[in-house]
């Protein structure tokens, strides 16, 4: 038998609120509901972005901000 070992984390009141909300059963565990979230996460690190961005022609330079803007746009596209 392999032995779990748990731990104990804090969480804000809302933020267990949101979990709640996301179980798929009414006894789903934390821990279930936290392995699928990040399972379906997909979102590129910071260094996927700046190679994907690389990659685009672009018309004019962009300040910092504006770049800011577009990796923002970038990874709610994925």
């Amino acid at each position: 038998m392999i032995k779990l070992k748990l731990t104990s984390i804090q969480l804000h009141e809302e933020t267990k609120k949101r979990l709640e909300e996301k179980k798929a059963y009414p006894r789903e565990s934390y821990d279930s509901i936290i392995k699928r979230v990040l399972e379906s996460e997909d979102i590129p690190s910071m260094e996927d972005m700046f190679r994907i961005g690389d990659k685009i022609q672009q018309k004019k330079k962009h300040s910092a901000k504006e770049t800011i803007e577009l990796t923002h746009q970038l990874r709610n596209k994925r």
